[in-house]
């Protein structure tokens, strides 16, 4: 269920980003600020019933989901921010425009990024109809015990990978959904607390070796190290005190 519903606002927010970054391809970039005048309106009201959309879409899909785990939920479902979807798109468009104007002093490339930065932008603030009634709801209602980061399938990157890999939010304190322009990720939510899903042990995992090998210094995976070759997380020049000042058979000190 909840991969349906996350395929279904995705089409919506996906949609509605697609026809705004066909819109900025089709600015008048001779007067970017008179261009932006006569379509902000516009684009803004539909990025607003985009959103208020999803958010109506997520307290069907909340009532369904806790009535699926025995659970009697009252979704809280989100009011969209006019001035908050108003000011990001601003920046996104002519500001985005005349930023890449100021400093390639290409028209054609200054409209491919504000196209761009337009449509990733979009995508975000409709998603956000769908995320912050999420949570929302896990806020105000004792029955979610929790949520779930969800990715959106697909290649996931390393920030969203990173969260997902934390595992399920129970904490009311920590009931903010962070996402990015394109992120396709949603908040599944939980009504007990659960055992990690396979995929998100295996993510931990691959975060945390991640991090050792990124804290390890290059001399010790050379192999000089024979203590600390694979883990160590010390700076030591592969002769210290902690590795016993050994090297491993058939190699000499690191030349310096």
């Amino acid at each position: 269920m909840s991969r349906y519903h996350q395929s279904q606002v995705l089409k919506v927010a996906e949609l509605i980003a697609r026809r705004l970054r066909t819109t900025a391809l089709r600015a008048d970039v001779t007067d970017i600020d008179d261009w932006w005048d006569r379509i902000a309106p516009k684009v803004q009201q539909e990025i607003l019933a985009g959103q208020s959309a999803l958010a109506k879409l997520a307290r069907g899909y909340l009532t369904e989901h806790a009535a699926l785990n025995g659970v009697r939920l009252s979704p809280v479902v989100v009011q969209a921010d006019a001035a908050q979807v108003a000011q990001a798109l601003r920046v996104t468009g002519p500001v985005a425009f005349k930023t890449q104007m100021a400093s390639s002093g290409s028209e054609a490339a200054a409209q491919r990024v504000m196209a761009s930065q337009l449509q990733g932008a979009a995508s975000r603030l409709v998603l956000a109809g769908d995320r912050e009634t999420v949570m929302a709801t896990f806020r105000a209602r004792g029955e979610m015990a929790g949520w779930r980061r969800v990715s959106g399938g697909g290649r996931t990157c390393a920030f969203c990978s990173m969260l997902i890999g934390r595992g399920a939010v129970y904490s009311k304190t920590t009931s903010t959904f962070r996402s990015h322009d394109r992120c396709s990720c949603s908040a599944e939510p939980l009504y007990r607390r659960e055992p990690e899903p396979p995929e998100v042990l295996g993510r931990f995992a691959v975060r945390t070796v991640a991090a050792v090998r990124f804290a390890e210094p290059a001399r010790h995976r050379s192999g000089h190290c024979r203590l600390h070759r694979t883990t160590c997380l010390a700076r030591c020049d592969g002769r210290s005190r902690a590795c016993g000042g050994q090297d491993l058979p058939g190699r000499g000190p690191r030349r310096r």
